[in-house]
């Protein structure tokens, strides 16, 4: 093998062997880099190998006669090369000198066909990106503690299994779902919500409540709680005057189990009334008064949903996820989300 110190190639370098019995053959596809350009054509300053290349120390793939990749990177070797062992990079890709960017100066693969797969083992990995990065797959899969600092916009569906511990405003437009414990150490601000809120920390069962700014005296805040009962209700009040029927909302008929409707009426005035139910159903209730009075009342309807699974009050268990029913209709406070710590 002959040894140069310094050469300089003006047009092209090809490292390649002919093939059997083509010594001197003109062009052939399967041999020449055609994409380079042969002969006329040829663009200056291309180096083509038909076999594997090694840049970089040759101890990194110490296996004998067996290459590992087509292109080998390593690190020079410092015993040999002292001087180029100094790089700080294996590889790098720059536009410092000609064109402004583009999204094709780095491309693995082809669309559709000459795709590849990607393999990464790292240390760690730092992106630095200007604008803005776009990923296009089917299924995604995270494993492993995931940081996100600044704004998050989701479109579609997303589903999580698993703790979920979120720190910070979070605005959500669209329907969000939740199959596991969420701990979030900020207000929640959910104008619609489906389903039950049941509060649950552990040992206490706490309070649901809402507190804002008081509506009347200035450096003052409001507090109310929610009232607690063993089913899913609604209900409607208001006042029923010279008339004997409350007509109830059309929705009632789809939403309330019509069973389940309970009436309490409080007679208005210093008269006094015999007021009684003659007819309840989930779309109106008829008043009677036994001395045919003209009615001044006030009233409250209470009915248990029917679209939601009926609660079960008591049942044996640690945490609500020994819960016996149906889970999927409720959100609960302290297990599914607004997980706290105990003192």
């Amino acid at each position: 093998m002959s040894e140069l110190v310094n050469e300089h190639v003006g047009n092209q370098l090809y490292v390649s062997s002919a093939l059997p019995g083509n010594e001197g053959s003109p062009v052939l596809p399967g041999r020449d880099p055609l994409c380079l350009g042969v002969g006329p054509t040829a663009i200056p300053g291309c180096i083509f190998a038909s076999g594997n290349v090694l840049v970089g120390s040759p101890l990194s793939y110490p296996i004998p006669a067996t290459p590992e990749a087509a292109l080998m990177v390593a690190r020079p070797n410092v015993a040999t090369n002292p001087l180029a062992s100094k790089v700080p990079s294996l590889f790098k890709v720059t536009t410092k000198a000609n064109l402004p960017p583009t999204p094709l100066d780095v491309m693995l693969g082809d669309p559709g066909v000459g795709m590849v797969g990607i393999t990464v083992n790292s240390l760690i990995i730092n992106i630095i990106n200007a604008t803005q990065i776009n990923i296009v797959s089917p299924e995604t899969t995270l494993i492993g503690k995931k940081t996100h600092i600044g704004m998050n916009l989701k479109t579609g569906v997303e589903i999580r299994t698993g703790a979920c511990n979120e720190t910070g405003f979070k605005w959500r437009a669209g329907f969000s779902r939740d199959a596991g414990v969420r701990k979030v150490s900020a207000p929640v601000f959910a104008p619609i919500f489906v389903g039950n809120v049941t509060r649950c920390s552990g040992k206490s069962t706490g309070a649901k409540s809402f507190d804002i700014e008081h509506p009347s005296k200035e450096g003052y805040r409001l507090r109310h709680v929610c009232v607690e009962g063993p089913t899913s209700d609604v209900y409607v009040r208001g006042r029923l005057k010279d008339k004997n029927v409350i007509e109830l909302p059309e929705y009632w008929k789809g939403l309330v189990d019509s069973d389940s409707i309970t009436v309490q009426l409080q007679p208005i005035g210093d008269r006094h009334f015999h007021l009684n139910i003659a007819e309840v159903d989930n779309q109106k209730i008829v008043v009677k008064e036994a001395d045919d009075k003209p009615i001044d009342c006030f009233y409250h309807i209470y009915g248990e949903r029917k679209d939601v699974q009926k609660n079960i009050p008591e049942y044996e268990g640690e945490s609500p996820a020994d819960y016996p029913g149906d889970q999927s209709d409720y959100s609960i406070a302290g297990f599914t989300y607004d997980v706290r710590e105990e003192d």
